[in-house]
């Protein structure tokens, strides 16, 4: 089974022209399989280490993913820039690279100050929204900027239809995430297997099966990691995750040419991803994972595929090919499709992964961690209410005594 996943990848990894991603693709599986060899044997003779070791190959392996992630951003600047000239580079691709860098900045930031106390946690995520909120501000000021100056090649551009759908899928977002169950933000593995499944999934994107013309590609199961993550951490965390993950999409398969089409195209469509997890969550099924994560796909991909659809029919109208198709509408479901092909493969490799007991085992136990966590919180909450509640009745009964 191992050589013949060996096998797809590298004929996965014959449709892409930069050998640098083969590089790196069979550097991480050596990587793996020696960290598992060296696991194998502390679990055997050194039992007693092997928590030391868990967290030490923890900590080699965000390392290890955030590099690779720098190292993939970093191509595909060189590649923007080779395209086009540097005032349009700029424009696109540093508001976006600031939204990122302020984001995961933020992230790193609150995981350091998880180990001194919450009051430096929530300022450092109230800096951290205040930035992304201009951040984003700014690079959809840079986008409407350069749609004035390629609006002219799209005149088929239904701009109230992509605000129409940008604010129903927005919404449908907020929905989803407060759907999900109430757990801190500021939880530290929750922090790290972040930032894991972002990296994984942002690297696992650039082995295609095949790209198509107008952006979109079916990769080898990128949006798993995220999947995963979902169902371990929650709808609530997912959700954001998504989005960053959606976001850094725009990096590496840049096809611009209003702000609602990037919303609808990239944070919004890989935003809803983020209920992939939430029948694992809410345990709907009781105990039966593989069926729960299975649905949750199943509903993630048709949203996703939503948001694509939307942006075709609306951005990207003048691409149709009325030849074939009766209607830019027809058009938009049949090239999107891919993105069920791309969903298929991630299902089938999760379903796999929940298959095996101890992986299943894990996620389980992940969940009920968030959900004492939460209860925690709650319990926090109930009693700082009652004693401030206990506090001013007293101070309100020394008041009448003094009456």
């Amino acid at each position: 089974m191992f050589s013949t996943t060996l096998m797809a990848a590298k004929s996965a990894l014959k449709f892409t022209d930069d050998p640098l991603v083969a590089l790196v693709f069979y550097f991480t599986i050596a990587l793996v399989g020696a960290g598992a060899i060296i696991a194998f044997f502390v679990w055997k003779f050194k039992n007693e280490r092997l928590k030391d070791f868990g967290k030490t190959a923890l900590a080699v392996f965000v390392g290890y993913a955030v590099g690779i992630l720098v190292i993939m951003i970093k191509i595909k600047a060189d590649e923007i820039k080779a395209e086009t000239d540097m005032e349009t580079f700029g424009m696109l691709f540093y508001p976006i690279l600031s939204l990122l860098v302020i984001a995961v900045g933020g992230g790193i930031a609150s995981l350091i100050a998880t180990f001194f106390n919450k009051k430096a946690v929530k300022i450092i995520g109230i800096v951290t929204a205040l930035g992304c909120l201009g951040a984003f501000i700014a690079t959809m000021v840079e986008m409407s900027k350069y749609y004035e100056i390629v609006g002219s090649d799209y005149p088929g551009a239904n701009t109230t239809g992509l605000i129409v759908s940008g604010i129903v899928f927005m919404v449908l977002i907020v929905v989803i995430y407060l759907l999900g169950d109430k757990a801190s933000i500021s939880d530290t593995r929750s922090l790290v297997y972040g930032a894991i499944a972002i990296a994984l999934s942002f690297a696992l994107s650039y082995v295609r099966f095949f790209k198509m013309p107008q952006g979109g590609s079916v990769t080898l199961a990128s949006l798993l990691p995220l999947m995963v993550y979902c169902c371990m951490f929650g709808t609530r965390r997912g959700v954001i995750v998504c989005l960053i993950y959606g976001t850094m999409q725009a990096l590496q398969d840049p096809w611009m040419i209003h702000p609602m089409q990037f919303l609808l195209d990239y944070s919004l469509a890989f935003g809803v991803i983020g209920v992939s997890g939430i029948f694992v969550e809410k345990d709907v099924f009781k105990g039966k994972k593989i069926l729960s994560f299975l649905l949750g796909g199943v509903i993630a991909v048709i949203l996703r595929y939503a948001c694509h659809v939307c942006s075709g029919v609306f951005a990207f109208a003048d691409y149709a090919d009325l030849d074939t198709y009766s209607s830019a509408l027809a058009y938009s479901l049949g090239y999107n499709s891919f993105a069920f092909v791309d969903m298929a493969i991630s299902l089938v490799a999760g379903a796999l992964l929940f298959g095996s007991r101890a992986f299943a085992t894990q996620v389980e136990r992940s969940s009920g961690l968030r959900k004492n966590e939460a209860v925690a919180v709650e319990n926090v909450e109930d009693e700082e209410y009652s004693a401030d509640n206990d506090e001013e009745n007293a101070v309100q009964t020394d008041n009448d005594t003094e009456n």
